[in-house]
């Protein structure tokens, strides 16, 4: 083999990359990093997460270990029992989406994002919905 084939060889992909997703990512890395700045977006983040944590207190229980908890999404307990599904059914219906818990936890844990580019606003009008809905 040829010390060219060899190169070309080494530097090949498996498959076509997905250049939409590359401009994508290009374009948003563009705007945190240079224009809202990397500790601005974290503490974004941490800020929201605070929110979000303080409202599960108040309603719920967090199902994290106080110790571990992330700062781009809380899993909240379902203490309450109510349905889940039906919570994101009406919440879709109002422009909202929450996540289920996965395999044994679905409807008896839900999960909140508060990362990318969610404005505290949006995330503040969110849990006044679940209140809405639930009757908090």
């Amino acid at each position: 083999m040829s010390v060219y084939k060899k190169v070309k060889a080494a530097y090949q992909y498996p498959s076509t990359p997905t250049t939409p997703h590359m401009f994508g990512l290009d374009f948003q890395l563009d705007r945190i990093l240079n224009k809202e700045g990397l500790d601005n977006r974290f503490n974004k983040h941490y800020e929201q997460a605070e929110i979000v944590r303080a409202w599960a207190r108040k309603h719920f229980e967090l199902y994290a270990n106080e110790n571990y908890l992330s700062n781009t999404v809380t899993c909240i307990l379902n203490t309450k029992g109510n349905s889940v599904a039906e919570l994101n059914k009406e919440l879709a219906t109002r422009g909202y989406m929450i996540s289920n818990g996965y395999g044994s936890l679905k409807e008896k844990a839900f999960r909140i994002a508060h990362m990318a580019d969610r404005k505290t606003e949006d995330l503040l009008a969110l849990l006044n919905e679940i209140e809405d809905i639930w009757g908090l």
